[in-house]
């Protein structure tokens, strides 16, 4: 994390909410040494924070004799919303700064090919998560939307969905006035899940985040100080075999027509949704045969030889990967590691790089487009909107 004197009053801010949504709260003491702060420059920013509704400090015993007895924590009556397009259904949610989700509500989805039957369906949830807040006298601080296949600038066609990006942001703003938005690759929003989250550490360097789920996708996820902390580049459509299945994205032999949760599903003789219903534990529904193994672990290094050639681009410190892989046992996980190495330049033992295994995560909208409303209110410091309605830029 950067010196207190090099952070402007944006990152300063940014850097005490991550703390305390990771935290769920600390005491002063404790937040100011993690976010390297000084006790003065932590009293003045919490003092803001409290003045403008995003924190309370709250009476707890003493950690030490003498020590503090007021905790600072996200305030429990102040929201973010999010609206979640996966497997075939928008799911939308509201939930407190804390993460207590008060409202989830799921709406099948036609072909996501349909444009008018999903902007129908979009105007329909829209309407419900408005009445909703209102009916409540809620005004959420964010609306997230995470969207699979979704890039930037918001006019660019979204090979999977057949939604205007624009579109849905001017609904937004409609029924939500001055209210800011952001829209998410669904990749993006997920990495928001696993490493902005409750319990997550701090991300001090580069990481590289990994998801296999329905859609395969990547992300770097940088210091929240940083300009852009989480940033979704488009791994799942790499070809690596030209005549392999065809994609969704219309092409053959991408990376995610072999490693989805769909073709995982029809490899063990599932049905996709009783895998991602299953979450981690899929493999216990599954007779792991000999030969499944082998398909499996052909599709495993598949994913690492990509994971590789994306580190020969851009270094980073950490691989950390979600997904239906992580509830594999460790042997056959192993064979990532030998994809990376296989394609890392000078191979994974001159270029060690730690491969995190995060929860399966899978079938848990509405939390993506949740945790990238908090993601956004953060990496703002609980600032006014440096932006709105626009997509992360896919980046390679």
């Amino acid at each position: 994390m950067q010196p207190e004197q090099l952070r402007t009053r944006r990152q300063t801010r940014a850097a005490v909410l991550e703390r305390l949504l990771a935290s769920g709260g600390l005491f002063r003491p404790r937040l100011a040494a993690e976010c390297q702060l000084t006790e003065a420059s932590i009293s003045r920013i919490v003092a803001e924070l409290r003045e403008e509704g995003l924190v309370e400090e709250v009476r707890r015993p003493a950690p030490y004799p003498g020590g503090p007895t007021q905790m600072v924590a996200l305030r429990k009556d102040e929201w973010v919303a999010g609206l979640d397009l996966a497997h075939g259904r928008l799911t939308l949610g509201a939930s407190t700064l804390a993460g207590e989700i008060a409202y989830l509500e799921r709406l099948d989805l036609p072909a996501l090919s349909d444009g008018a039957g999903v902007a129908r369906v979009m105007q329909a949830g829209i309407a419900a998560l408005a009445g909703w807040c209102a009916g409540r006298g809620i005004v959420p601080r964010r609306i997230g939307a995470s969207i699979p296949g979704l890039r930037e600038p918001a006019s660019a066609p979204n090979p999977i969905v057949a939604l205007d990006a624009a579109w849905l942001s001017r609904q937004l703003d409609l029924a939500f006035p001055g209210v800011p938005h952001g829209l998410a690759n669904a990749v993006a929003a997920r990495a928001a899940v696993h490493l902005r989250g409750p319990g997550a550490a701090a991300v001090e360097t580069r990481h590289l985040f990994v998801h296999l789920g329905h859609g395969v996708g990547g992300a770097w996820v940088e210091p929240v100080t940083a300009a852009m902390p989480i940033r979704p580049i488009e791994i799942g459509h790499v070809v690596i075999d030209r005549h392999g299945p065809a994609c969704r994205c219309g092409h053959q032999g991408c990376l995610e027509a072999s490693a989805s949760a769909t073709a995982v599903a029809a490899l063990c003789g599932l049905p996709e949704a009783e895998l991602v219903a299953a979450g981690d534990a899929w493999p216990s529904l599954v007779r792991l045969t000999p030969r499944r193994r082998a398909a499996l672990s052909d599709v495993l290094q598949g994913v690492g030889l990509v994971i590789g050639n994306v580190l020969n681009v851009m270094p980073a410190a950490r691989v950390a990967l979600s997904g239906w892989p992580a509830a594999l046992p460790d042997d056959m996980r192993a064979a990532i590691a030998e994809g990376m190495d296989r394609s890392l330049f000078g191979g994974l033992a001159a270029a060690p790089v730690p491969l995190r295994f995060l929860p399966a995560a899978l079938g848990i909208e509405p939390r993506p487009a949740l945790a990238w409303a908090m993601h956004e209110l953060v990496r703002d410091g609980g600032l006014p909107a440096s932006r709105r309605g626009t997509a992360q830029p896919l980046a390679g």
